[in-house]
């Protein structure tokens, strides 16, 4: 019998994601059961569970994966090689823009929040996640401070966690408003968090 490419594996793995996390934003993770998941992805189930033994596994996955997608730039591209000057408003107002441009991945971390309530690997999952922005915020950050803002060092760590809990917020904030709040205006959300950003 032939031997499958890591490379297949890997590809057959996203689709199997993929078909999942549609089941979720159609029932929640509760109600997407492995039946209808093993439907959406036309294997068997033996197949499925190759990959991923339970439901547990693929929550797990599509959590990550959509927390993936927004957090990271699109391959090929280079976040940090910004045209605009790579000021803290145009990095923010990047990170939505890529919210907009994927609600899928935007209700998915809105579903995973609500389950991290309860569910603890979940919570650690969206927590690494979040972590990650605060994360890149003070590395990306913390010598612009200095050098932009000609704060001294201490002062500028100071401001750079402060930022990180901001734009923290700002991303929070959107996902909630823009799945919740009829009528949300993407427009006016964008210009209060640039406003924001560049305090």
């Amino acid at each position: 019998m032939p031997r499958v490419s890591q490379q297949y594996k890997d590809e057959r793995r996203r689709e199997i994601v993929a078909a999942a996390s549609r089941c979720f934003l159609e029932h929640g993770f509760e109600g997407a059961s492995m039946h209808r998941i093993i439907a959406a992805t036309g294997l068997s189930a033996g197949a499925l569970y190759n990959h991923f033994p339970s439901k547990h596994e693929l929550v797990l996955e599509s959590a990550r994966t959509a927390l993936d997608r927004v957090l990271d730039p699109a391959e090929g591209a280079d976040e940090d090689a910004d045209p605009r000057g790579g000021g803290p408003a145009e990095w923010v107002a990047g990170l939505l823009e890529r919210l907009a441009a994927d609600p899928a991945a935007t209700r998915l971390l809105l579903i995973t929040w609500g389950g991290a309530v309860s569910e603890p690997a979940l919570a650690a999952v969206a927590g690494e996640h979040l972590g990650r922005v605060r994360d890149r915020v003070e590395g990306r950050y913390g010598r612009w401070a200095v050098e932009e803002l000609g704060l001294d060092p201490e002062r500028a760590r100071e401001w750079v966690a402060m930022f990180a809990q901001a734009i923290l917020s700002v991303l929070q904030g959107y996902v909630v408003q823009s799945c919740l709040l009829p009528g949300f205006d993407h427009d006016a959300y964008l210009d209060y968090a640039r406003t924001l950003a560049a305090q």
